[in-house]
């Protein structure tokens, strides 16, 4: 392949950058040239190193990342440079792989311990979270990591000031479209996750926050969730293309005014 590139937000935090360490989620696409390669290419089932005894040499795969770029501000949540808003509670739709915003909106709660950033109280993310999750039935991304921050959105933190996770939960699922046929998305398998990503029902049994829908977002949906909301708000849309133009139609009909809502390409 010629030099390709992709831009990935990491799944993993500053502070592990800073240590060496980056976790990125990549979906594999059934017959994508890039995504495919780079599957083969990094499954340690695939290839043996250089110089093994059984006469097979394969040159390791280098992927070289860039310096993380900024796409979120927070914590007034926009694309922009910080314009002085700070949110009294927060709403998150996302959907596909849109899901990876989420791990970093919330590491903004706690940014000294969990990115190793001194960041001033009014600059953290101390206000109510929820989130609609939108996606596939056997594409539940995220699933064992949501549900802990379910937990901690009904913990009490130490301080008793401090709101740690998700305040509500939202899951919408529905059928995988028909191309799909019926083939087991290569990254189940590597991460050995089909059944949790799959029985979400079992997972999500026991989250008093957590609700599932076997529905896409409509309307109804958006209405109940914007009336949760306190005081101002900002909504934040990540997922594919088609999935952010549905949200900002929405919101467009249940009377939300654009500057406060943040659309970002998944």
């Amino acid at each position: 392949l010629p030099w390709v590139e992709r831009d990935y937000t990491p799944i993993s935090s500053a502070l592990e950058w800073e240590r060496g360490r980056c976790a990125i989620l990549i979906k594999i696409y059934d017959g994508s040239v890039l995504t495919s390669w780079l599957h083969d290419k990094t499954n340690p089932a695939s290839f043996v190193r250089s110089g093994s005894n059984n006469g097979v040499e394969h040159t390791n795969t280098r992927i070289w990342l860039s310096k993380p770029i900024k796409t979120l501000t927070v914590p007034s949540l926009i694309a922009d440079d910080d314009d002085g808003f700070r949110p009294d509670s927060v709403l998150l739709l996302l959907a596909g792989t849109g899901i990876v915003a989420l791990p970093q909106i919330l590491a903004h709660r706690e940014p000294y311990r969990l990115l190793g950033i001194p960041t001033p109280k009014y600059k953290q993310m101390n206000c109510p979270i929820d989130l609609i999750h939108s996606c596939h039935e056997d594409d539940v991304l995220l699933l064992q990591e949501i549900k802990q921050y379910c937990v901690e959105g009904v913990s009490p933190h130490p301080s008793r000031k401090r709101l740690r996770g998700l305040r509500n939960y939202t899951l919408l699922v529905t059928r995988p479209g028909s191309n799909s046929n019926g083939v087991q998305p290569p990254y189940q398998q590597v991460l050995n996750d089909d059944h949790e990503a799959i029985n979400y029902h079992a997972t999500l049994k026991d989250v008093p926050n957590a609700s599932i829908h076997s529905s896409r977002l409509n309307k109804n949906i958006i209405t109940e969730a914007i009336e949760r909301l306190e005081g101002r708000f900002r909504i934040v849309v990540s997922g594919p293309d088609s999935y952010n133009n549905a949200a900002r139609g929405i919101l467009e009909e249940c009377g939300v005014d654009s500057k406060f809502v943040t659309i970002l390409s998944a």
